[in-house]
């Protein structure tokens, strides 16, 4: 009987179960399209940044590597042991300092070296070498010549001009030579007292586990070792792939939000509008379990057909979208279905409209049999209703942590949403209360419409509420993708380097500032003096030298951290990539006869790993000497701005006659880099200079890359804010239907109806549109800071465009679904039968 009554009651409603259906399916649909091009994206990229590193693992380190050690952590299926180190490469009355890379024939596992000729770098023989364009440039040669490194001389085999393991690292942009292990021997380049890092990649057939490479790093003995994997071998990408994966994650949660509040407003008003019959069932002797089972099996019915509708999607649709993005973005993404893309959205599907179900049937159950007489709302709920609603809450909770894959993000954006909802109906019951005297003041079309609003508190504030949390999701997407776009700009406007200079000399500063001064088209974006120097102590205690204690991955990264060496710089003020964000700047001049501490502001996340704080202390021995210092605040670097820039500042005094370099940033045209490069080495012969457009092009693409998946994945949630939109009030005025309809048959034109619903409308519009845009500035401030740990940029088009677009399409709507209704005859709509 139950399933019976199930099928007459869908069957009864054709127009609310197609809304429905669609509205969840599109909803569900936009999970499963982003979930799954999530997966397929981040595998495109992971089998890029393996082109990158050019192995799955690399570990490199400045002493010999336990093989047997590593083959007990993970099971690898090749290797190959690369050697690097600085060495004087010469010509004739020419030398450079060079890069020298010593690697076997077998290296890159993945990706390949580009030579100038199309061709891929393979060693013949032991006496070729293979260098970048600069260095055959300064040096004055060409393929074919010979230059000499150590003790031997090598033939210039060939250039390199696209280079997969060039990092941005200052020490992995120098000009390099590649050489082969013999010829290493050949040239004698280690002797002892020698530095250099020994580089082991690996080729691993299974995917390396987190506690794997904490054991790995906990298994070497030394404290300058790195492990790294294709995720983290470039800084600059690694930041932006998470930023990425954040973003994603929120588009998928704000779709879902949106298609959970259309669902639950559509569901309620089909509630609304069975509430008669729910109590006849009751009236006639039928349970309250039974009716819960008819209504509940209803909804479940709805979203079984809604999820596999969104399921069977990804096959037919998503291969011509990831199609469209290999055409534009030039990548090879395969569709891939995971438990993301395919399981998880079957749960929430059939879940969520459950545990939403539960909370809304509930106050049916309680109606009085005296309500069949009557005309008025469901009236308020009861506390018990409100609770009810717990379960959905901690359901959506965590699917929020788990879409995320971040507590911190997922947590954010459910507990504001939550907590703004609760806010908005309980100010807004009072509100309206307040506001009822309205409804008989001013023009009939205003004392009617305020009428209904204020009377049916509930429906009022469950559209606005529905309202405002579609303009929060719109908003939010575009407001996140600018502060994202922030970090890019500077690259892809083409505002970053072009150039990097380092070994300047303090003499060689004002010639060469002078030198750029009377160059056109370039610039010196930064000039930064340099010492070199070592943490000895840390808030007064000197630091750990082994990992063997440390117990997290965190404590590790510190350890690790603090007993590298650092880089110092000092000069007045911030550079336009940095931002104070707590403390102040260094003031006045040290003297070291009336201060006890010379003062120092940090990059905030260095200072995160070394554990310390603003007031807290750190003592440095620049070349033999401890300096001891305290921190006076912390900065913001924006490092994709590819700007030089240093960990650590000093204040002015302390480092002005400690032996030094200068590095510098210059921007040119890039026709014009090759030219001034000839006349930096003719006139500075001493400064090296480095074309670091590679590194950053390659960067950049990336980046490009993102830009377009922002920007599609911000109209996907446009366009399902739109449905929603669409949804929500073109079912309200279904549910109005009879009422235009009386009034119709009162007298009322229709112009004149249509103008009492379009106030309706337009004054539930503006003011759930303006609490939107105001809410999506609050949650994009709240995560661009906390999450994506980057500066908000506010926007004041994006406050006002969701006012104004979200007011136009709820007027749009209105105006044509009321005039279809407002032509059908009176008497056929109240012939209808529910």
């Amino acid at each position: 009987m139950i399933l019976k009554l199930i099928y007459r009651e869908l069957r009864s409603s054709p127009k609310f179960v197609l809304i429905f259906i669609l509205n969840l399916a599109i909803g569900l649909i936009g999970l499963v399209s982003i979930q799954s091009f999530k997966t397929s994206f981040s595998e495109e990229l992971r089998n890029r940044s393996k082109s990158i590193l050019g192995a799955d693992l690399a570990i490199s380190s400045r002493q010999e590597i336990d093989l047997e050690t590593i083959s007990s952590v993970i099971k690898y299926s090749d290797y190959s042991k690369n050697i690097r180190l600085f060495s004087m490469a010469g010509s004739g009355e020419f030398s450079r300092l060079a890069s020298v890379r010593v690697m076997e024939n077998k290296f890159p596992f993945y990706g390949h070296i580009l030579l100038e000729n199309d061709q891929k770098l393979k060693f013949s023989n032991d006496s070729e070498a293979y260098i970048y364009p600069e260095l055959l440039r300064q040096l004055k040669i060409s393929v074919g010549d010979q230059i000499t490194l150590g003790d031997a001389k090598f033939k210039v085999a060939g250039v390199v001009i696209d280079d997969g393991q060039q990092s941005f690292q200052m020490g992995g942009i120098a000009p390099r030579v590649y050489i082969t292990p013999v010829g290493l021997e050949r040239a004698k380049l280690i002797k002892e007292g020698s530095t250099f890092t020994n580089s082991y990649a690996f080729k691993v057939k299974e995917k390396i586990t987190k506690e794997q490479l904490k054991e790995l790093s906990l298994s070497i003995n030394d404290s300058s070792a790195r492990v790294v994997t294709p995720e983290k071998s470039s800084q600059q990408v690694s930041r932006i792939l998470n930023y990425l994966n954040d973003f994603l994650g929120l588009v998928s949660l704000s779709g879902l939000f949106l298609a959970t509040m259309a669902m639950m407003y559509l569901f309620r008003s089909f509630l609304y509008k069975r509430r008669k019959e729910i109590a006849i069932f009751q009236f006639l002797g039928l349970k309250k379990s039974s009716v819960f089972l008819i209504l509940i099996g209803q909804l479940l019915v709805l979203s079984l057909i809604s999820t596999l509708v969104a399921v069977s999607f990804g096959p037919i649709v998503l291969p011509m979208i990831i199609k469209l993005f290999n055409e534009q973005l030039g990548y090879n993404l395969q569709l891939s279905y995971t438990f993301s893309s395919l399981v998880l959205p079957l749960i929430i599907g059939l879940l969520s409209p459950m545990f939403i179900g539960i909370a809304l049937i509930h106050p049916y159950l309680n109606i009085d049999y005296n309500f069949l007489f009557s005309h008025d709302d469901e009236g308020e709920s009861k506390v018990s209703s409100h609770l009810i609603y717990i379960p959905w809450i901690i359901f959506f909770y965590i699917i929020s942590i788990v879409i995320s894959h971040s507590i911190i993000i997922g947590s954010i954006f459910a507990s504001f949403l939550f907590l703004s909802l609760g806010i908005l109906f309980v100010g807004g019951s009072y509100a309206l209360k307040k506001l009822s005297f309205l409804s008989s003041r001013g023009k009939l079309t205003s004392k009617l419409a305020w009428g209904f609003l204020t009377r049916y508190r509930a429906s009022t504030l469950f559209i606005f509420s529905s309202l405002m949390i579609s303009t929060t999701m719109i908003t939010l997407i575009p407001t996140l993708r600018n502060v994202l776009l922030s970090e890019l700009e500077g690259p892809l406007k083409g505002d970053g380097p072009s150039l990097f200079l380092f070994d300047i000399q303090p003499e060689q500063v004002e010639g060469l500032s002078s030198f750029f001064k009377a160059q056109k088209d370039s610039d010196i974006q930064v000039m930064a003096p340099m010492i070199r120097s070592r943490i000895s102590k840390i808030k007064g205690e000197s630091i750990e030298s082994s990992v063997e204690d440390s117990m997290t991955r965190e404590q590790e990264r510190a350890v690790r951290m603090r007993n590298r060496g650092v880089n110092l710089s000092y000069r007045d003020g911030l550079d336009i990539s940095e931002k104070l964000i707590e403390g102040r700047l260094t003031e006045g001049t040290y003297s070291p006869d009336k201060d006890k501490f010379a003062e120092v502001t940090l990059e905030h996340r260095y200072a995160s790993r070394l554990g310390v704080q603003v007031g807290d202390t750190l003592e440095f021995e620049i070349f033999g000497i401890p300096l001891p210092t305290k921190i006076v605040g912390l900065r913001e670097v924006k490092w994709t701005s590819f700007r030089p820039n240093f960990f650590i500042q000093f204040q002015k005094g302390v480092l002005d006659d400690a032996p030094k370099t200068f590095v510098s940033a210059l921007s040119s045209k890039k026709e014009r880099i090759e030219d001034i490069q000839q006349q930096l080495f003719s006139k500075f012969p001493n400064v090296s200079v480095v074309d670091i457009t590679r590194a950053i092009e390659r960067v950049t693409n990336i980046m490009e890359s993102m830009v377009l998946i922002l920007g599609s994945m911000t109209l996907l949630v446009f366009f399902v804010g739109i449905f929603v939109l669409y949804s929500l009030i073109g079912h309200q005025l279904i549910l109005r239907l009879r009422d235009l309809n009386l009034l119709k048959i009162l007298g009322l034109s229709d112009s004149s109806i249509i103008r009492i619903v379009l106030t309706e409308t337009s004054l539930i519009a503006v003011f759930s549109s303006a609490f939107g845009g105001i809410l999506s500035l609050l949650l994009g401030g709240i995560i661009s800071k906390v999450a994506f740990q980057s500066s908000f940029v506010f926007d004041f088009k994006l406050l006002i465009l969701p006012i104004v677009v979200v007011t136009l399409i709820s007027i749009f709507i209105t105006y044509f679904t009321t005039k279809n209704m407002l032509g059908k005859n009176a008497a056929d709509v109240f012939g209808e039968i529910n």
